[in-house]
């Protein structure tokens, strides 16, 4: 395993159980207000958040094993991360938490890269 990849997979697995943790926190905490004002749309969107944060974790422990279907798996959750980065950086810049949205247009453009370089991997460019 090359060490780009094996610290891709680190990366996805990381990010995929702080999702977990953070949806579990803000649940637990009663911080979704939208369960009142819009709950069938943050349903859907917290089962949206819960296959991303599984895919991340599988691929990226299919990625460290060097299985066929892990690299599959790490770039349809590396894509799923990166649509949510994307969308929730809007949320946060609506709200104007200028802090939280700088890091998740910070953890966008790392996501991109690590993608970018498992391509550039998988099809000996690199």
């Amino acid at each position: 395993m090359i060490v780009i990849e094996l610290i891709a997979s680190i990366y996805i697995i990381i990010i995929g159980i702080a999702m977990l943790c953070m949806w579990i926190f803000l649940l637990g905490k009663k911080e979704v207000p939208e369960l009142s004002t819009k709950p069938t749309q943050i349903y859907f969107h917290l089962v949206a958040e819960l296959f991303t944060s599984i895919a991340l974790i599988i691929g990226g422990i299919g990625l460290i094993m060097n299985q066929t279907w892990g690299v599959a798996i790490f770039f349809i959750a590396i894509g799923m991360a990166i649509y949510s980065t994307i969308n929730a950086a809007g949320f946060y810049g609506q709200l104007k938490d200028w802090p939280m949205f700088i890091v998740l247009i910070v953890f966008t453009i790392i996501s991109l890269i690590f993608a970018t370089l498992i391509i550039l991997l998988e099809f000996q460019i690199l």
